[in-house]
């Protein structure tokens, strides 16, 4: 494939991906929109999220054994298609039961017939040495194109005179552009499981029998729920914590906010990516970006009092956290995952690495209404502890890699 085509394609692929994320989410960027125009209650709002979370987890690893059997491009096609029948429901302003149900489809549609799709075309996008730019920079496009949809559906809102009408209006442009996308990914974006042609060698066909066999697997899997778990605590309570502990006005900390979601999150991707490809192992910068948000998460409580510089100190922990974000599936290769197994491997690494989903932010918001201060002492241990995990997974991959590699120089001497 030329350049220019595997531009196009990380492009278009990464903004499709990042609008079917936007709607589900929508929750978070117009909540109190949300809970008046559907008559919700918080915990309703709670629930919601919930049962998203739940059924993502267990669709991870069917969305593995699809990739294998389906063509990722199609499974994308189909994607988009039932997002749009979905969100098109969703504008009738159902009731609470109907809501769940929306929301189960969502789960479905973004998870089973999305991600691990998402990830093989990406994975097909170049070699090894181009994996931390191919993801980071998809990771970045991401975080633009939900930017510009904030940004734009906000104005969307205030051009109407009320806020249902505000809201159908966003959710029927969503729709629109779900069947503009299910259109492009059936058309442009390119075929993986190419058909055998004569003298050609057949590509093996992976199960999660096999996936599970390997330790790569495994320890991918646990490398991201450790990820995961810190970041998670990170970017959904630094802002809060600016408020609560720190004593900076509302209107700072909704600037800060934003310099976090639409500024940091997308510089890091394209910066992760960049670095990653220029080192060795992208293992050790992983370890490297670990080491470093574990110094700064144990500096930031004890400099609360210099309000400046802790403000300065939790966004750096953002830079770094999205940066990790950014490139930590891009070490499949290094973990001795085969490229045709990518589709079944992403979907139990997903299915693991993904659940502290269902329990960081009970934990976490916890600690918070027991103690404020020792609560958010709390989440720097934790994050701390879990970037301790992450880097201990992260060497025993780097030295397993490096085994492998020396006893594959052995077989061919």
């Amino acid at each position: 494939m030329q350049t220019k085509k595997k531009n196009f394609v990380l492009f278009l692929v990464s903004f499709m991906v990042g609008m079917i994320y936007f709607i589900p989410y929508i929750r978070f960027t117009f909540y109190d929109q949300t809970l008046e125009v559907f008559q919700l209650t918080n915990t309703q709002m709670g629930t919601l999220g919930s049962v998203f979370g739940l059924v993502a987890i267990f669709c991870y690893p069917i969305s593995g054994i699809l990739t294998q059997k389906i063509e990722p491009k199609n499974l994308l096609a189909i994607a988009f298609a039932g997002s749009a029948v979905v969100t098109l429901w969703q504008s009738t302003f159902p009731n609470f039961a109907m809501l769940i149900a929306i929301y189960v489809l969502f789960a479905i549609f973004s998870t089973a017939t999305l991600w691990s799709p998402y990830l093989v075309i990406l994975r097909n996008l170049g070699s090894e040495d181009e994996q931390g730019r191919i993801f980071g920079v998809s990771e970045a496009m991401r975080n633009i194109f939900s930017a510009i949809a904030g940004y734009l559906f906000i104005w969307i809102f205030s051009i109407f005179a009320n806020q249902v009408a505000g809201y159908r209006g966003i959710l029927i442009i969503a729709v629109v552009l779900d069947i503009i996308f299910a259109i492009a990914a059936f058309l442009w974006l390119p075929k993986i499981h190419h058909s055998k042609t004569e003298g050609q060698e057949e590509k093996p066909q992976y199960t999660i029998k096999d996936a599970l066999k390997l330790p790569g697997v495994w320890l991918m899997g646990l490398f991201i729920f450790s990820c995961y778990s810190m970041i998670m605590a990170g970017t959904n309570y630094l802002g809060t914590y600016t408020t609560q502990i720190l004593g900076v006005t509302a209107s700072v900390s909704s600037s800060l906010a934003i310099i976090r979601s639409y500024v940091i999150s997308i510089v890091s991707g394209f910066v992760a990516g960049y670095i990653a490809d220029k080192l060795k192992s992208k293992i050790i910068f992983l370890i490297y970006l670990l080491a470093a948000i574990l110094i700064v998460c144990i500096l930031t409580p004890l400099l609360s009092h210099q309000v400046a510089i802790a403000i300065v100190l939790t966004m750096i922990i953002s830079f770094i956290s999205f940066m990790i974000l950014s490139t930590y599936f891009s070490v499949m290769g290094e973990n001795d995952i085969p490229l045709e197994m990518t589709g079944v491997a992403s979907g139990i690494i997903s299915c693991i690495g993904f659940v502290p989903d269902c329990f960081v932010t009970i934990i976490i918001g916890s600690w918070i209404d027991q103690d404020l201060i020792q609560g958010f002492n709390r989440v720097f241990i934790w994050m701390a502890a879990w970037a301790v995990v992450a880097i201990a997974v992260a060497v025993i991959m780097y030295l397993r890699t490096k085994k492998v590699i020396a006893d594959s120089s052995k077989s061919e001497i």
